[in-house]
């Protein structure tokens, strides 16, 4: 179930590439240690599409999801997210709001699909598998946080909150929501990509 990022290659994924989708997801989870981690289910699934020249947003996608393994979800997780019962009761399930996402994902290869660390991937297709869905590989994925560490030289990753303070950008919206979590990764990507000669090869 593993997936395979991407070396950062800047002048491939620059000349490369049209687009960069960045992805966030949203998962079940319990303060206690109930739901152990092969059995977390995504919540909300959010990305948006970003112009690589001009690093703006020109499409987005959002959606709750109807976990099924536990219908309900733990009080630590509606907290954490601001997702409520009601909301999911309410949603499609996984099947559905992903085969929503594969339409609307943009079928190109000029698209590099992106994430803030590497777990997003490997969540998704915890859902795959547990739905009997085809394994979901991109061509390209880019580990937003991993380049982020180097480019910044920092000694370890730091989450997206951290990364956000340490280029003194503001957080728009609410924090483990999906979209807005991509949207903010957003601001981030000058800190990535405005010196891309420094960092070749040592993602």
């Amino acid at each position: 179930m593993g997936i395979e990022y991407n070396d950062f290659k800047p002048d491939f994924m620059l000349q490369s590439h049209d687009h960069m989708m960045i992805l966030d997801i949203e998962h079940t989870c319990s303060i206690d240690g109930s739901i152990p981690p092969n059995e977390r289910e995504i919540i909300e699934l959010g990305a948006v599409v970003v112009d690589i020249k001009s690093l703006e947003i020109i499409d987005e996608f959002s959606a709750l999801v109807k976990p099924q393994r536990n219908p309900e979800i733990s009080n630590f997780c509606s907290q954490l997210t601001g997702i409520t019962q009601s909301e999911l009761d309410n949603s499609d399930d996984f099947k559905t709001v992903f085969s929503d996402f594969l339409h609307w994902y943009p079928k190109t290869s000029k698209v590099l699909f992106a994430t803030w660390g590497s777990y997003d991937l490997v969540q998704i297709n915890i859902d795959c598998e547990f739905h009997n869905l085809q394994h979901f590989s991109p061509d390209t994925v880019f580990n937003l946080k991993k380049a982020f560490k180097v480019v910044n030289k920092l000694k370890k990753p730091v989450g997206l909150s951290r990364a956000l303070e340490l280029c003194q950008c503001e957080y728009e919206g609410n924090h483990h929501r999906a979209l807005d979590d991509a949207r903010n990764t957003v601001k981030l990507l000058p800190y990535i990509l405005s010196n891309p000669k420094a960092f070749i090869d040592k993602v």
